[in-house]
């Protein structure tokens, strides 16, 4: 799998949320490398990362959203949901068999989903979140 590097062409034109996406992008290049593909225990902690780092992220990113009164937040936050239960049950699987689910398993989902999220459905709310800041000075 070609990974994907972070680029501006991935900014939402906001500092926190391009930062926190960035963060997503170093974790899949970190399983990209990771040495033994074997660790459980290693995969189970970035695994419980990537949902506490998710739901933080997410939640910002919504609170952001109602900031800037975007009026598709209800459609964005189903993606979000959508996301988040897809992490779930990552996990759920690799509790109950740890050989089912690998780090290339979770390094493609989660590039999967952030190449094509922030591609589309972040750089929707950009506009009004650039409108607020510049009505903000």
């Amino acid at each position: 799998m070609e990974l994907v590097e972070w680029n501006d062409s991935f900014s939402v034109g906001n500092v926190l949320m391009d930062a926190h996406h960035r963060i997503f992008f170093e974790t899949i290049k970190e399983f990209s490398k990771f040495p033994d593909k074997n660790d459980h225990e290693a995969i189970r902690k970035r695994i419980e990362f990537l949902i506490e780092y998710a739901a933080m992220h997410l939640g910002a990113e919504e609170r952001l959203m109602r900031q800037a009164n975007y009026p598709d937040i209800d459609e964005h936050k189903a993606t979000h949901e959508a996301f988040v239960r897809e992490l779930l049950s990552v996990k759920e699987s690799f509790d109950k068999d740890p050989n089912s689910v690998t780090a290339d398993t979770i390094m493609k989902i989660m590039q999967d989903w952030l190449v094509h999220h922030i591609a589309g459905s972040d750089k929707r709310y950009m506009p009004y979140v650039q409108n607020m800041q510049g009505s903000a000075h």
